[in-house]
């Protein structure tokens, strides 16, 4: 059976999943309300205005990384009797939660970009917080490529 970075990053699915990985990113910074909402549209809309493709581009340099990170619950739901990821991944949100923060933390340690670590290390928990409630959707986006 296919690994899910021979499913999701093969070259024929590239482009789409990582077109699809900015949609979700946008969709879900756009439900969230209140100050927290406020907050990280406007401090996405600045990144936005400095650089466009911003989002775009950290997507498709992490991506290889965010699904090797989901490589193990993969292993597991195949090992499992479940037959769709997304509903495996919702029951394990918690532990893929965990493993992108855990590679997003590796990656962060080794930057040279002392700013960008310090505001990392700042929003981290807001961060954790936006991750787990995107595994929903996550999961959902790759059941649409298996």
């Amino acid at each position: 059976m296919k690994s899910l970075n021979e499913i999701l990053w093969s070259p024929s699915q590239r482009d789409a999943f990582a077109a699809d990985l900015v949609t979700l990113v946008d969709r879900h910074l756009a439900g969230v309300r209140g100050l927290r909402g406020i907050g990280l549209k406007t401090g996405m809309a600045v990144l936005k205005a400095a650089k466009p493709d911003l989002l775009d581009g950290a997507l498709r340099r992490n991506a290889p990384q965010f699904i090797a990170a989901l490589e193990p619950l993969y292993a597991e739901f195949q090992r499992s009797a479940d037959r769709d990821f997304s509903v495996f991944l919702q029951k394990h949100a918690d532990e893929g939660r965990d493993a992108l923060l855990a590679m997003a933390d590796a990656r962060l340690e080794k930057s040279r970009n002392g700013a960008l670590q310090s505001a990392y290390r700042k929003m981290r928990g807001s961060i954790e917080n936006e991750i787990g409630a995107a595994m929903p959707a996550l999961g959902k986006l790759i059941r649409g490529y298996m």
